[in-house]
This record gives C-alpha cells, sequence and structure tokens, in this order.
C-alpha cells in the first residue's frame, strides 16, 4: 500500500538505528527545552480539553520534563552482551524491529506520549503518534515540539481512524505498537495488526488497597495519599484506587476517612466549577460517566444483600461526584467477581472483614489469578517481612508496600499481566520491549 508517511517512517527508521548518542541527547534536550518553553500553555490545553485539574496537568507537564532529562541522561544507553564459550565468540545487541506505532491514552496525555516517543528514539527507531482522539489539540502542540527539536525527521503524527488507520495497523513496515488504553481496543488492535511485536498497558480498573489487621500507622499524611490515589486525573487512570480493605478494628481510621470524602463532595457541590478546576474534573465524555453509571448500578443489583451506599454515585451530565460502598459477610468469590470490573472514575468500594477468617478470605480472593489480576496492589503493614510469603500465590504486576498502587518511577517496571497488559513499561524495560536481540557469532578458532 502506498502511503507517503510509511515511506518516510520506513526511511528514516533506518537513519534512527545509527542515531550516534550525541545527537539523541541533543534531541532530548532540545525537546525538554520545548516543553518547559511552552509549559503554561500545555497546562492550558490539558485542563480545557481532558478537563484534568490544575494540579494533574501540571503534574502531567512536569512528567515530561522529567522523561526527556532522564533520556538526556542515559542516551548512551544500550543492551550489550558478549559471550566466549567453546571456541566462539558471540556479540548481542538489541536493535528495534521496525518503526514504532505509538497510540497514546488521554488520560496521560503529555506523560505517554513523552514516554514512548524518548524510548522509541532511544531504542533506535522512527516513531508514529497517534494520540487520543479526545488529546488531539496537546498531541498536536507537543508534536510540532518534537519535530523541531527531529528537524522535521524521525517522529510523525497519525490522525487517522476507522479503515485508514486499520490500513496503519496491518502494514507490514509497522514493526512495533505499542498502545495504552482498554482490554478491548488492545485486543482489536492485535486482531488487526497481525504478526508484529506488541507492548501493551490495559487498563486495569481495579487497584486496591489492603491494610493487614496488624497495622496502627494511620496519618492525615496517608488519608491525604488516598485521596489523591482515588481522585487524581478524575479516577481515570489505570491504578486509581477503587478498592480498600479494613479490618473492623481500624474502622474508626475509615469512619474520618468517609467523613472527610462526604466533606469533599459537599465542597464540589457548593462550587461546582471552581471544584472541577481544584478537587475533581468531570469524566472525559458523558457516555464515560453514563458507563461508570452503568456498572456501578450492575454491581449494586448482583450484590445488593451485601452493600450498602455511603455516598451513592451521583452524575450531573459528565460530571461524577465522588462515591463510596461499603462491603460486608463477603467471601473470596465476591471479591473476585467485583474485582473483574474494569471501574472508570471516582468510585470506591471499601470492605471492613471482622475477623481473620474473613481476612483470609481478602486474600484468597486476589490469589490464583493470573487473567483478571490487575496492575498494582497495595497492603500496609507492620510486618514487612511477612509479605514475600502473604503474596505468593498473588499474581499482579506489582505489590506495593506501605504506599499507594499510584506509585510509579522510571526505574522500575510498571504494567500487569492478563488482561492488564503485555510486557511492562519502565525506562529500562520500554528499551527492551521495542527491541530485540541481533547476534553476530564467530567461530573463534579460525581467526
Amino acid at each position: 500500500m502506498k502511503n507517503e508517511v510509511l515511506e518516510k517512517l520506513e526511511s528514516d527508521y533506518f537513519d534512527a538505528i545509527h542515531l550516534s548518542a550525541q545527537l539523541k541527547k541533543k534531541i532530548f534536550s532540545d525537546i525538554k527545552s520545548g516543553i518547559l518553553l511552552n509549559r503554561k500553555h500545555l497546562e492550558k490545553l490539558i485542563t480545557e480539553e481532558i478537563k484534568l485539574t490544575q494540579k494533574d496537568a501540571v503534574r502531567e507537564v512536569e512528567r515530561a520534563i522529567e522523561t526527556f532529562a532522564l533520556a538526556e541522561k542515559n542516551a548512551k544507553y544500550a543492551i550489550k552482551k558478549r559471550i566466549e564459550k567453546n571456541g566462539k565468540i558471540i556479540t548481542e545487541q538489541n536493535t528495534a524491529r521496525g518503526p514504532l506505532l505509538a497510540i497514546t491514552p488521554f488520560s496521560s496525555p503529555l506523560s505517554s506520549p513523552a514516554h514512548k516517543i524518548a524510548l522509541g528514539i532511544l531504542s533506535g527507531t522512527s516513531v508514529l503518534f497517534k494520540p487520543s482522539r479526545h488529546a488531539k489539540l496537546t498531541g498536536n502542540a507537543f508534536f510540532k515540539i518534537v519535530r523541531k527539536a527531529t528537524k522535521g525527521k524521525y517522529v510523525y503524527f497519525c490522525d487517522k481512524s476507522g479503515k485508514k488507520l486499520d490500513d496503519i495497523l496491518s502494514d507490514e513496515r509497522i514493526g512495533i505498537i505499542s498502545f495504552t488504553g482498554s482490554y478491548e481496543i488492545g485486543e482489536r488492535i492485535i486482531k488487526k495488526g497481525g504478526v508484529k511485536k506488541y507492548h501493551m498497558e490495559l487498563s486495569g480498573g481495579n487497584s486496591s488497597v489492603i491494610f493487614t489487621p496488624d497495622y496502627q500507622n494511620f496519618s492525615s499524611e496517608l488519608v491525604d495519599k488516598l485521596f489523591n490515589g482515588i481522585l487524581a486525573k478524575n479516577g481515570q487512570r489505570c491504578v486509581s484506587i477503587k478498592h480498600i480493605f479494613v479490618s473492623k478494628e481500624q474502622t474508626k481510621f475509615l469512619e474520618t476517612f468517609l467523613s472527610r470524602l462526604d466533606y469533599i463532595k459537599q465542597e464540589i457541590e457548593s462550587d461546582l466549577e471552581n471544584g472541577k478546576k481544584k478537587i475533581l474534573g468531570p469524566m472525559i465524555t458523558q457516555s464515560s460517566a453514563l458507563l461508570l453509571e452503568k456498572k456501578v448500578g450492575n454491581i449494586l443489583r448482583k450484590y445488593h444483600r451485601k452493600i450498602t451506599p455511603f455516598i451513592k454515585i451521583e452524575r450531573k451530565e459528565d460530571f461524577i461526584y465522588p462515591s463510596a460502598y461499603k462491603v460486608v459477610n463477603f467471601d473470596r468469590n465476591l471479591v473476585k467477581n467485583i474485582l473483574s470490573y474494569d471501574l472508570s472514575g471516582p468510585v470506591l468500594f471499601f470492605y471492613v472483614y471482622k475477623n481473620l477468617a474473613e481476612y483470609q478470605e481478602v486474600i484468597k480472593g486476589f490469589e490464583r489469578d493470573y487473567i483478571r489480576s490487575g496492575i498494582q496492589l497495595s497492603f500496609f503493614t507492620n510486618k514487612i517481612s511477612e509479605i514475600p510469603n502473604l503474596v505468593k500465590n498473588i499474581v499482579w504486576g506489582g505489590i506495593v508496600v506501605n504506599e499507594i498502587p499510584t506509585l510509579r518511577d522510571e526505574f522500575m517496571s510498571f504494567g500487569g499481566f492478563g488482561r492488564a497488559g503485555i510486557g511492562k513499561e519502565g525506562f529500562f524495560e520500554t528499551v527492551q520491549a521495542y527491541t530485540d536481540p541481533k547476534i553476530i557469532a564467530y567461530n573463534a578458532k579460525t581467526q
């Protein structure tokens, strides 16, 4: 199929393979400078287009700057290996297996494109960048900064959809597809794309926090972190907290927490427009808000005898007020079933276990499932040494101890198993994901 952009992408790939560390460093530095120069404009676009709060928009821009600063610092990074054995010399260097199609989500409209593009260039490949249809303005503004830094090479913009996008997905010139978004769309991409390398962070919608029976170190700082984990990015990121498990002895903390949640809702109601800017923004679309409302309704109908509302879900067009539900008298199957729902938005289910037997049911609700597990799961405990044994049958992408599940660092791998994704993100993990070993083997005895 004749496609001018794909032809340029393929041609640039063979140049990108040989980009020097010095030139990569210059590109990363220039992109970082461009973001810094345009940060107020980017923040404004993010708040207006994605409906994120001012605080979340600032953090999005900061993360993008941090990504390119890290890429600049590690511009020489490459995966290499040399083996000498039985008279043979084998050298191995990872090489990108073709141009990268980077498809990014609305919930991380700048940090996700920054990660995929920076690591694509570092891996030695050209990049076709397709932002979410909800983040086109932000994506295009960022793309202009990138194109200026690369002098019009290596990175291209894709605004195609429907049949034209399907043609790109299936084109054999695309060697790698990196996608962040829903499981359903990820599955469709693989079906259309065929035999390629895929790197996917798929939505979990079930990130959880478990307080073990011994934990008592509750503080106002922890409450602040939990609220950030529930409300940041309007509850629409893949690791937004959706489930909290506490013991009956910890309900005083829970009561304090829920009272504050109720206060936050009242504060938003008293001045909705200001609340949207500073506390909690709307869902990305009204249909997304309706879908969350429907999913919560399905859970309540199915388990109405075991779930009671603390703050009922309430929608005003595309805005969902924070809501919370209490789950009682549960077993492992109920936990597994509710965790299987991919929830996107500011809704929380909290579970109160009465005794050790119910606590063990909580743990079993997370065990022995590598298909519908999630991205990150938090434990708060005073008995850190017991964690490895406690989680030995829990197959989640990350187990986070005494920190909330939104924890992320470029130097740690990030991603899930089963429906939560293919491969891991993270600075070094992404380079690994975008490349494959190219070997040269020598018979040393003939030299």
